[in-house]
């Protein structure tokens, strides 16, 4: 806090009309100060005025400057007797307010807090004199005593701002909980806007550091507004300002503009500050910048001067308050600035860490002291310094960058990594920044975005050379578009290894369009003339290579162009020795033996020859009459006398080893095979050592397990290989060793991958091994589709090729013969007339390629001649008779095969005839069964109905009777025994009911009958006729008894459900009768 606010709050101009009331009442005005305050002293004693007078007389000595003047009036005022000890105490606390603005202004800091901690102890206990004691306690850094009082404070009076104000300044200082002490400023601020000194000053300060500075600005501004003299505000705003000049100036027109309005406003702070450090330290990189390092060195002279108690033998720290450790650390940056920059990094690191012990959270000056390290070549100091920094500053993209740069430059494949790891992150960070900002619009964000460091994608495209091709590409087209979005022109060296990456993708017209633009471009480079000539030179050679991909031919005048230009070019003489070599065949082999040798004695130790010498001596050794063991004698001198950590020298020899391990066959060379398998396996492991990512030793080294009989660990190998280098070489050889394993499928899945990954599907190499697994794996399965499989394929590669066609064409020659030997030996029963007529037609076409193979005047015929025209006349003499024989043998075969087909479906036919005709006969007889089946239901249903019909007349007539009877006799009492025993049998039969049912009914329920009581008179009459006729009922029962059972075997027969009803009621009869005899 500002201790002049303490003060006074009026202006200095105040001082000189100050009013002062006397004893008799009037009023004397003092217009200026006197330069002898004893003269205000003696006219306030001498007028007996009080407390009031003498305070305004030392506050405007104070404000005026005068902190001596105001301190001795004040000190003779505690000396007079006519003042009370309570405004004797307001005395001792303005003095001790004087002592602390002394502090303030660096004036004997130390001594002048003492001096003020002395005063507010004799000042009481009020509110203010707390507040004083929080003050001192905050200049002494004791951070926990203040806020113990401002919380007292608080207590008693939760709206006291100046509590608040330093509970304030408490938090920021020990906790920077930015987002607390905004909240402390705020309600400072609703409770008194007016008050000083202003709480817009913290609240900028807050906002500020929780990255809106937007918001910071608008309050400190809002500060100066109110208040025009308030210089820290003023400063703080122009400070601002340079930082918005620096980040978000879109052209360098308004940058200028921006940064000389902030310039000149900082110059009238200085004007009317010129002794404020904060003012003087941010002139510092104006002068440096100008390159005006004397002009730095005297501003910073004048910073430290006036922290006089530097010199003090206690030490610059053991005095220093947090503020002032802070300047000085300052202060000793930009030394160090100036020491780095006149090359002086000793003296530079001595000042950076001076910097850095005042103020740990220095992040400028650690970050030149790790720069002052490196250029000291203290790599390793260097590193562990960004290393602590980024530990306190994660997201410092300068720090991040420079340690992935530093990482890169090991050879540590750990501290690889961790480069790679560096850079991505410093890219996201920088295009992140800016994005995270609050309350901005997205304009605003797209200004505070970092623009990356070209380098940055250039080192992470080399770093993942070895890696990742495509990732190294990608990161070079990304450093491409970087420098267009800044419309700035590309480093032609970014183009060629665009172009040298897509050649080795096999993107031959895209490495071909690159490179197009970096020699169009090549003239507007802003390049030095020697390395533009070399640059020229490296072009060229890469456009003829990557025009050898396309048109040999046309590569080599333009070979011969770059060693026009450039003699020395070993690489271009190299390729037109291998073309004159292997595609032109213009100078004999050993001439070019002897240039080779030529060439080799100039640059004994350049390994591109060497390597280029044992290629030539593999290739063409036995042509040229070289010894067996040249190779291998040549391999051992690079690695013996050259260098013997080269690769190519190491898996020549390992391959040199496994050639002559396979040559030994038998149990006798079992021993010496395996030493030379083992030396195989020492060479591939040296290698390996030396280049972790040689995909040719891991996949020798695995062949040799192999061959071993150790598949599975070979295949292991091979298979690594593939998941961690993405080259078309690994798939190929990956292919070579499941063809040599009988695992075709496998193999033609690496082999089609390599080919549609790598080429664009016209590479007649790969198409030929396609050819070779699918006739490996015809001949293993017997398929004759394989075979054709593997014809086509051939044809393909022949098609294809561009250069010696006859070896491809003896391929198909032989495939023609194979397919033709196979079709002899399949079953008859497999084989087809279509496919033999083929057969023979493409036998005779490959008995004539044989011929013209063995006719023509080739220097390097596949075989001697002698063994293709032998090879043509044993297909036409043998192959050929034995495929009109299978020819014929088949067709009679088939004409066998139809006859028995035949035979069997006129069997087949006569057996489903007869056995249509037993079916019809079977139905036949069915339908007669039925039908007498029929006929007698017909006949039994008609007995049944004749049955139940005279059963009904025979009931009607034994009622009749029986109903007659009963009128002439009057029984009645016999009447209801009848009735009884009939509602007995009808019980008896369940669910059946007739007519006679019905006719039993009605008699039973006739009202003619007569009552109960008439039954009773006429009973003893009927009883003896009723018993003649119960008699005659039984005997008519038993023959109905007869009817039943024929008509229940009836039933049995399933001849009819009438029947069925009719015995039933022939059935209820015979029931009746016999409930009627019990």
């Amino acid at each position: 806090m500002d201790i002049s606010y303490y003060l006074n709050g009026t202006p200095l101009e105040s001082v000189l009309a100050l009013d002062i009331v006397i004893s008799s009442g009037d009023i004397v005005s003092i217009d200026e100060l006197p330069e002898d305050p004893q003269e205000l002293v003696a006219f306030l004693q001498g007028e007996s005025c009080g407390v009031k007078y003498w305070k305004l007389v030392v506050q405007s000595y104070v404000r005026a400057g005068k902190y001596a003047d105001g301190l001795r009036i004040a000190t003779l005022g505690l000396a007079v007797d006519f003042l009370l000890p309570t405004d004797k105490e307001s005395l001792h606390a303005i003095m001790g307010w004087t002592h602390l603005k002394m502090a303030s202004e660096g004036e004997d800091r130390v001594a002048s807090v003492d001096n003020a901690a002395r005063e507010f102890d004799q000042a009481g206990a009020h509110p203010g004199v707390l507040l004083a004691k929080a003050q001192v306690h905050l200049y002494r850094d004791e951070v926990e005593p203040a806020l113990r009082i401002y919380d007292e404070l608080l207590k008693a009076d939760a709206n006291n701002c100046w509590a608040l104000l330093g509970r304030a300044q408490v938090i920021l200082r020990k906790t920077r909980n930015y987002a607390s002490a905004l909240k402390i400023y705020q309600q400072v601020l609703v409770i008194n806007p007016a008050m000083k000194p202003d709480p817009r000053i913290g609240v900028g300060i807050c906002f500020w550091f929780l990255k809106d500075r937007a918001m910071a600005i608008r309050a400190w501004n809002r500060a100066v507004e109110l208040d025009p003299s308030n210089a820290k505000a003023r400063l703080l705003a122009n400070l601002a300002s340079f930082d918005s000049v620096f980040l978000n100036s879109l052209s360098d027109d308004l940058f200028v503009a921006g940064y000389k309005t902030a310039l000149q406003e900082l110059m009238r702070l200085l004007a009317a500050r010129p002794s404020d450090n904060s003012v003087l330290l941010a002139l510092c990189p104006f002068y440096f910048s100008k390159g005006r390092h004397d002009l730095v060195d005297r501003v910073v002279a004048k910073v430290t001067a006036s922290l006089s108690e530097t010199a003090s033998e206690k030490g610059a720290a053991g005095k220093f308050s947090g503020f002032g450790a802070q300047v000085y650390s300052y202060a000793s940056y930009w030394l160090g600035r100036v020491a780095y920059a006149k090359g002086d990094y000793t003296q530079a690191q001595k000042c950076f860490h001076e910097a850095i012990r005042l103020n740990d959270n220095n992040l400028l000056a650690k970050v030149g002291l790790g720069q002052s390290q490196l250029s000291r070549d203290s790599v390793e100091e260097a590193i562990l310094s960004f290393e602590s920094v980024l530990k306190a500053h994660p997201k410092c993209l300068e720090v991040i960058y420079l340690l992935g740069m530093l990482y890169s430059q090991s050879s540590s494949n750990t501290k690889k990594e961790q480069a790679i790891n560096m850079l991505e992150r410093y890219i996201r960070l920088s295009n992140n920044r800016g994005s995270v900002v609050t309350n901005k619009q997205e304009e605003d964000a797209l200004l505070n975005k970092e623009p990356v460091a070209l380098n940055a994608y250039l080192t992470l495209s080399k770093l993942y050379e070895s890696l990742d091709l495509v990732q190294a590409l990608t990161y070079l087209h990304k450093a491409i578009e970087s420098r267009q979005q800044i419309k700035q022109a590309v480093p032609l060296e970014v183009y060629n290894n665009v172009a040298v990456f897509n050649f080795s993708k096999n993107n031959v017209d895209e490495a071909m369009k690159y490179l197009d633009l970096a020699i169009s471009g090549v003239d507007d480079a802003n390049i030095a003339p020697e390395l533009l000539a070399d640059l020229k030179v490296t072009l060229s050679f890469n456009l003829a290579r990557t025009t050898e991909a396309r048109d040999p031919e046309k590569a080599v005048p333009m070979y011969e162009h770059v060693l026009q230009e450039c003699p020395g070019y070993v690489s271009a003489k190299l390729r037109l020795l291998f073309f004159d070599a292997v595609s032109s065949n213009k100078t004999n082999k050993a001439e070019i033996e002897q240039e080779l040798k030529t060439l080799l004695s100039e640059n004994a130790s350049d390994m591109e020859i060497r390597s280029f010498y044992g290629w030539y001596i593999k290739t063409f050794g036995k042509r040229i009459g070289l010894k067996t063991d040249a190779e291998s004698n040549h391999q051992k001198e690079t690695l013996v006398d050259y260098n013997s950590h080269d690769s190519y020298a190491l898996i020549s020899l390992a391959n040199i080893y496994c050639a002559m391990a396979r040559d030994l066959k038998g149990a006798k060379e079992e021993e010496k095979r395996r030493k030379y398998f083992i030396r195989a396996i020492e060479l591939y492991t040296k290698a390996l050592s030396i280049d972790p990512k040689n995909v040719f030793a891991a996949q020798g080294l695995g062949i040799v397990y192999i061959e071993n009989k150790e598949q599975a660990k070979g295949l292991e190998i091979l298979r690594k290989v593939r998941d961690s280098l993405n080259d078309i070489s690994v798939y190929l050889n990956l292919g070579h060793v499941l063809t040599d394993l009988k695992q075709f499928s496998k193999a033609i899945e690496s082999y089609e991958i390599a080919l549609a990954r790598f080429t664009d599907n016209q590479d007649f190499k790969i198409i030929g091994f396609l050819g070779r697994a699918w006739y490996l794996r015809g001949l293993a399965e017997k398929n004759l589709a394989y075979l054709k499989k593997a014809f086509e394929y051939a044809e393909q590669a022949l098609a294809k090729t561009t250069g010696v066609k006859s070896p491809f064409r003896f391929n198909v020659s032989f495939l023609l013969f194979q397919i033709a030997d196979f079709i002899t030996t399949l079953p008859v029963e497999k084989r087809s007339v279509d496919d033999i007529n083929d057969a023979i037609i493409n036998l005779n076409e490959g008995i004539r390629v044989l011929n013209e193979l063995a006719l023509e005047d080739e220097e390097h015929p596949p075989f001697p001649k002698s063994e293709l025209k032998a090879r043509a006349d044993l297909g036409e003499t043998t192959l050929l008779n034995r495929l009109t024989a299978c020819l014929e043998e088949t067709k009679q075969s088939i004409i066998r095969l139809e006859e028995k087909l035949d035979e069997a479906k006129r069997l087949r036919e006569e057996a489903e005839m007869k056995k249509a005709q037993e079916q019809e006969m079977l139905l036949a007889e069915r339908r007669s069964r039925e039908e007498q089946m029929a006929l007698e239901r017909v006949k039994l249903q008609e007995q049944a109905t004749q049955w139940a019909e005279e059963s009904r007349a025979d009931i009607v007539a034994n009622y009749s009777n029986d109903y007659a009877a009963e009128n002439g006799d009057q029984k009645p009492k016999k009447s209801n025994s009848s009735k009884k025993g009939r509602g007995k049998g009808k019980s008896k039969k369940k669910g059946v009911l007739n007519d006679t049912d019905e006719e039993a009914s009605a008699v039973e329920t006739d009202p003619e009958l007569g009552s109960d009581g008439e039954d009773k008179a006429a009973g003893k009459k009927r009883g003896k006729k009723k018993a003649a006729k119960r008699k005659r009922r039984a005997i008519e029962d038993e023959n109905d008894d007869t009817a039943d059972e024929k008509l229940e075997a009836a039933n049995k027969k399933r001849r009819g459900s009438k029947a069925g009803k009719a015995g039933s009621k022939a059935g209820f009869k015979t029931d009746e009768s016999k409930v009627d005899e019990s």
